[in-house]
């Protein structure tokens, strides 16, 4: 049997991560065991108590082995002690425990996989490389959607050329739910904040910060999500995927987000606002952070049970040489909402990589040791025919292009444009 271990399980991404482990794992009970672990206790058992029996794929019944238990990250001796037995540890936590959360692996000999550290935590997870390798173990650092299932797709557009200019990294999205709520965030408010108020980082000819909000640009995705605009944020593909190519020559690497454009405008307001401040300010109730009374009212707001009706788009553009001539490789998905999961869009392509690559690690299948990004660590094919099992469909474009400064654009003259599906629904 091997043992999963969810930290933050109970949670809005750990909970999608549970239910892809308990109803896509190997044979989905006697092979595995999936711990979800959380502050709060009580919820973790409870949800462990709603999954104890689950509808896999092809619409069969079956006992899943999952339990609840308590875990406190902040405590180092409780969160390895909650690690007693397990092989491998996914963390769906705030991205500032990632160093933390990789520390009590070490010290318990768990795999370790996280969603992401928002370049600067990232670049000091990977100063852990040698420990890990030591202790025989692998850490996938940032194996959500972006970054993750953007890393593996850089990995796949790279692959036939002679060498990389330039990788692009855009992700659109529309959301047309309709439910009765102020402000309702897709992901963690925290990770929100800080990529609308941390200057992000971007590549060209080396590493360089930029102003918050910078960079927009008009970005004609496929329907139904349409041109959208999107702006630099600060993310960790930036950070490994010129390292991982430099020796193909890679000059540039870019990360730009387009939310829905009424969630934006709300979102930018707030931040001018300055919701988005740690620092403590001085009232007559008593010192208040802006960010923490900003995320106590959304808490006073539960998301209500409505079926979600969003959709997203992963984009990565990369170009280079191939055979002497400029060619612009595209890879891209179009995600929409699970309706059975009544999940949106981004839950799910942020929930199910982490499992799969779990999966992946315990079979077998990857075996490399340290603490690698995904471009790295994860097979393409591999990881695409997985993906396509959960109705997210990766599809291939390359163009032999006279490439702009930009590689925004969606051809040049004289194209000669190719596609091609890199996975297919079964």
């Amino acid at each position: 049997m091997k043992k999963v271990l969810v930290i933050g399980g109970a949670g809005a991404m750990g909970q999608v991560i549970v239910r892809d482990l308990l109803e896509s794992g190997p044979a989905n009970s006697a092979d595995l065991a999936v711990v979800i672990a959380d502050f709060d206790e009580a919820k973790a058992k409870k949800m462990a108590d709603s999954l104890g029996t689950v509808t896999q794929a092809d619409g069969s019944m079956t006992n899943a082995d999952v339990t609840g238990v308590f875990t406190d990250i902040t405590n180092h001796d409780v969160l390895v002690k909650s690690m007693t037995g397990i092989d491998l540890v996914i963390n769906s936590t705030p991205y500032y425990h990632n160093v933390t959360v990789m520390e009590a692996c070490l010290a318990a000999g768990c795999h370790y996989i996280d969603l992401g550290g928002l370049f600067h935590v990232s670049k000091e997870q990977l100063k852990l490389d040698k420990r890990f390798q030591e202790a025989g173990i692998l850490a996938v650092l940032g194996m959500g959607a972006a970054p993750g299932m953007t890393n593996i797709m850089a990995a796949a557009g790279q692959k036939d050329l002679d060498t990389v200019d330039s990788i692009d990294i855009y992700v659109g999205s529309i959301d047309n739910t309709v439910f009765d709520h102020p402000f309702a965030v897709p992901y963690s408010i925290e990770t929100l904040i800080d990529e609308y108020t941390l200057s992000p980082m971007v590549f060209e000819d080396g590493f360089k910060s930029v102003p918050p909000l910078s960079g927009a640009v008009k970005v004609d995705f496929p329907q139904p999500v349409g041109t959208q605009e999107a702006i630099y944020t600060l993310h960790s593909e930036v950070l490994t995927l010129p390292m991982t190519y430099a020796e193909k020559g890679c000059r540039r690497a870019t990360f730009r987000l387009g939310l829905p454009m009424e969630f934006h405008e709300k979102l930018k307001f707030l931040m001018s606002l300055g919701f988005g401040d740690k620092e403590k300010i001085s009232t007559a109730d008593g010192a208040v952070s802006p960010r923490k009374m900003l995320a106590a009212m959304l808490a006073k707001f539960p998301m209500p049970e409505v079926e979600p009706d969003d959709c997203e788009v992963v984009r990565v553009d990369v170009a280079g040489l191939k055979d002497g001539r400029k060619t612009l490789v595209r890879l891209e998905t179009t995600v929409y909402s699970h309706k059975r999961w009544q999940l949106s869009c981004g839950a799910l392509d942020t929930g199910v990589p982490p499992s799969i690559v779990a999966q992946m690690i315990l079979s077998g299948q990857i075996t490399q040791k340290g603490v690698l990004p995904p471009e790295v660590a994860v097979e393409p094919q591999s990881f695409f025919e997985e993906l396509a099992k959960r109705q997210i469909v990766m599809r291939q474009i390359s163009e032999e292009v006279l490439v702009s400064s930009g590689a925004v654009s969606d051809s040049g003259s004289g194209t000669e444009t190719k596609s091609k599906l890199l996975s297919q629904t079964t």
